[in-house]
C-alpha cells in the first residue's frame, strides 16, 4: 500500500480499489493517529508519575512528553491509514461503481478490447 512511509499509492494493487474513496476521508485516519497518541501520551505519563511519586521531574516529563507526541504520529502514520481504510471497507462496503472500477483494473480477468476478441470464459477462438 505505502511506497514509502508517506507516499501511498493511489490504488490497491490487488484489487485496483481506489484509496481515496471521497473527498477528506482520510479524516479518520487522522483521527486514529490523534488518538493512538494520546493514548500513549496517557501511558507514558502515568507510569512516569507512578515510577517517579513523590518527587516528579516535572521539566523532564514535560519534554519527553512532547517527545512523545512528536515522535508517536509520525511512527504510527501508515498504520493509522491501513487501519481508518480497514475500518472504512468493513463498516461501508464497495459501491457499485467501485465494483465497476475494480472489474476494470482486475489484472486476472482480460478485457475485452475489440469485436472480434470472443468474451472473457468462451472458448471460442478470436477471428
Amino acid at each position: 500500500m505505502f511506497r514509502r512511509w508517506f507516499s501511498m499509492v493511489e490504488r490497491c494493487p490487488r484489487c485496483g480499489l481506489a484509496f481515496q474513496r471521497s473527498e477528506g476521508f482520510w479524516l479518520g485516519a487522522m483521527a486514529v493517529n490523534i488518538g493512538v497518541t494520546e493514548l500513549a501520551f496517557g501511558v507514558f505519563v502515568g507510569v512516569a508519575l507512578a515510577v517517579t511519586w513523590p518527587t516528579v521531574p516535572w521539566l523532564a516529563l514535560t519534554v519527553a512528553g512532547g517527545v512523545v507526541n512528536v515522535v508517536v504520529p509520525i511512527l504510527f502514520y501508515p498504520f493509522s491509514k491501513t487501519i481508518f481504510l480497514a475500518f472504512d471497507l468493513v463498516m461501508r462496503q464497495a459501491e457499485p461503481q467501485d465494483a465497476h472500477e475494480l472489474e476494470e483494473n482486475d489484472p486476472i480477468r482480460p478485457t475485452r478490447s475489440s469485436p472480434g476478441d470472443p468474451s472473457p470464459g468462451s472458448s471460442e477462438p478470436a477471428q
